[in-house]
């Protein structure tokens, strides 16, 4: 019937307008909103809570210019990345800059093509790397009010943090450096006086006596408010009693023994493992195991006026070793002290701060990378230097950048590459054969 083939007409063109505003919608949607979901096991195309962190603490507008030439392939790479940034702050902004359109601006501010400069009100911190850590790094640099840095007392047999060796500093004062703290020695007989504008001095491991005159100054800066991170050892000079005194601490000379390390395979008695943690600013939810080598327990009386506040202790099995430790060794409930033993303390008089460590080894070249030693270091640092925004914020890693088999993975994946695939390549072709010849 004609009506019957008017409605059917008129019923196809309904249903091709309807797709047709369908797939209109839906591509408006896919163009107009972005859906990003992270499968991967460790997060790993998600930001980074460091990474959120230091978002939050910067209050000012922030802006990202990335200075690329038009339709340039690394356009789409800067992109993703500040897209990922933008996901955790929209107020974030991004503009791209052809070089060539601003040459002046290039050659007067020394910017490089590729570069990401992050702008929040006046200062300036660039990103060279697009990556997520050198982006984060950066953004540390820019939360920091001010350029920060510590004076490392020089001229004794200190730790160094510009030498490369083993017993030194200088990966740790590497890690401080991309964090905007800079590290420079200070050597007291050149300079009798410490800088009032350095974030905090540090006494790493002297080795020899100190003059009284470099106590003195040492004092003076204390007391006008300094804050001092003192690294200390079984073996310390002399001299330097006046100044532990001066601050209620005893210093036994005892090697802290903790059988713990031999259980989870370490064959050095003398390698204490921290894995308890007080609640305290400068720790926050810090809970990574730490290792301290040949490290002394700290015993200390509060001082009038002063706050005390234990940081990190030994494991109860462990006990402060007095005797030798080229023989055998075992405690001796007369002469040992007993665990657990306090490893890390802090100490607060009005605007005076002073972390004390029974160790200096773990801020060392040889044993940062192990643990937790590299982010407890900065995160001490961090409140010595007042920075309690930036203290739990952390250097950011991809921590499932490797992929590791099993065996019987392994014998899977060779199996089906080199003798399934291959296999039905095979039967495929006989099969072929078979039917074109039938």
């Amino acid at each position: 019937m004609p009506f019957d083939r008017s409605w059917r007409r008129w019923r196809y063109a309904l249903e091709g307008l309807a797709l047709v505003v369908s797939l209109g919608v839906v591509l408006y949607g896919v163009c107009s909103y972005h859906l990003a979901v992270d499968w991967t096991r460790n997060e790993r195309h998600s930001l980074h809570h460091a990474s959120k962190l230091a978002l939050t603490a910067i209050t000012l507008p922030l802006t990202a210019t990335v200075y690329l030439p038009d339709r340039h392939p690394n356009r789409e790479l800067a992109k993703n990345l500040v897209v990922r940034y933008q996901r955790a702050a929209p107020a974030l902004t991004l503009h791209f800059v052809d070089p060539a359109a601003v040459p002046e601006l290039m050659r007067n501010e020394e910017i490089r093509e590729g570069e990401i400069t992050l702008s929040a009100g006046d200062r300036r911190e660039r990103v060279r790397q697009y990556t997520e850590a050198a982006f984060t790094n950066a953004l540390m640099r820019l939360a920091r009010k001010d350029s920060q840095w510590l004076a490392f007392v020089s001229g004794h047999g200190e730790r160094s943090p510009s030498r490369g060796a083993n017993f030194d500093l200088s990966d740790f004062a590497q890690a401080l450096a991309q964090r905007g703290i800079k590290a420079r020695e200070v050597n007291l007989a050149d300079t009798p006086t410490i800088p009032d504008n350095a974030a905090a001095l540090v006494i790493a491991s002297p080795q020899v006596d100190f003059l009284p005159g470099e106590i003195t100054v040492i004092q003076g800066y204390l007391s006008r408010g300094g804050a001092l991170l003192w690294l200390l050892e079984p073996e310390v000079p002399g001299s330097l009693q006046t100044l532990a005194a001066s601050l209620g601490i005893t210093l036994t000379g005892d090697t802290v023994i903790d059988p713990g390390a031999q259980a989870m395979g370490i064959d050095d008695p003398a390698m204490a493992l921290v894995s308890h943690y007080e609640t305290h600013p400068a720790l926050g939810r810090f809970n990574a195991t730490a290792l301290l080598p040949h490290a002394t327990p700290l015993v200390v009386k509060a001082l009038p006026g002063w706050q005390l506040a234990p940081l990190f202790v030994s494991n109860p099995g462990a006990w402060g070793e007095r005797s030798s430790l080229k023989a055998a060794v075992s405690f001796d409930a007369a002469e040992d002290l007993r665990g657990p033993l306090t490893l890390g303390l802090a100490l607060r008089h009005q605007a005076q701060r002073i972390v004390l460590v029974g160790d200096g080894d773990f801020l060392s070249n040889a044993y940062l990378g192990n643990g937790g030693n590299r982010e407890l270091g900065t995160r001490l640092v961090e409140w010595l230097a007042a920075n309690e925004a930036l203290v739990e914020i952390d250097a950011v890693s991809a921590p499932d950048s490797r992929l590791d088999l099993s065996p019987w993975q392994i014998g899977v994946m060779g199996g089906a590459f080199l003798i399934a695939l291959p296999g039905a390549c095979l039967l495929n072709g006989l099969w072929l054969w078979w039917r074109r010849r039938a």
